[in-house]
């Protein structure tokens, strides 16, 4: 019997709530070793507001923006490794990046999950699924995939969902510190950021730089994933 050692899951960050004024939840495939504190994080982002761009990292499972992660699969070392593959090539492919103002992570992530089903890495139908969560929040990914009876685990920002001025854990100092609307946080934007990685040449950290920069602009209207379903 093949043991079953990694973990394959949809990772989501941030509310995401439009009613809240939030901005899109970030979203990415993760890969990581049952019981390891660390993940292979699979993702696109935009370090300049011009384009995306496909990063893959080495990060850890939980983070205090993390609202939750969806489940695939249990994977045994030589699914993970096939699996991770699959992700470098999809992702290192640009025809697979949507464009910048048009659609953005999740797009992103529902067409890696589309590939990864064709692939036979994960489920039928999971494909569909993740498409029809573009532009949700995380809450209501999270009530769809109970509805669906899959895996949802919460994430330690989980603990204060559901109010405008929301409070969560900065594991880093180990104490609660109050964010207000996070959105507008400067700490939850810094939290982004770190997420998203560090500054490529030419970024700056000057004052000058948008604070509210739209990190996941995204449109449901024009969606990558709809052209390749045409």
């Amino acid at each position: 019997m093949v043991s079953s050692m990694y973990g394959l899951s949809a990772n989501i960050y941030g509310r995401g709530d439009a009613k809240l004024s939030d901005g899109p939840s970030h979203m990415g495939i993760a890969i990581y070793k049952h019981g390891s504190s660390t993940c292979e994080m699979h993702h696109i982002r935009n370090p300049t507001d011009e384009d995306f761009i496909y990063d893959p990292r080495t990060q850890p499972l939980e983070d205090p923006i993390l609202k939750g992660r969806y489940e695939f699969a249990s994977l045994s070392s030589e699914q993970s490794q096939q699996a991770a593959s699959l992700l470098s090539e999809f992702g290192n492919d640009e025809s697979n990046i949507p464009e910048f103002g048009v659609g953005n992570c999740q797009d992103w992530v529902a067409g890696t999950v589309e590939m990864l089903e064709h692939a036979g890495v994960v489920s039928s139908g999971e494909g569909g699924f993740w498409k029809s969560m573009i532009n949700r929040s995380s809450e209501e990914m999270k009530d769809a995939c109970f509805q669906e009876g899959t895996t949802w685990i919460d994430g330690p920002e989980s603990t204060y969902e559901g109010e405008p001025d929301a409070r969560f854990m900065d594991r880093e100092w180990d104490i609660v510190k109050p964010v207000g609307k996070l959105a507008q946080n400067e700490m939850f934007r810094a939290r982004m950021q770190s997420l998203l990685g560090p500054k490529r040449s030419g970024e700056s950290d000057h004052d000058e730089t948008p604070v509210e920069r739209p990190f996941y602009v995204s449109s449901p209207f024009f969606s990558k994933t709809n052209e390749r379903n045409e």
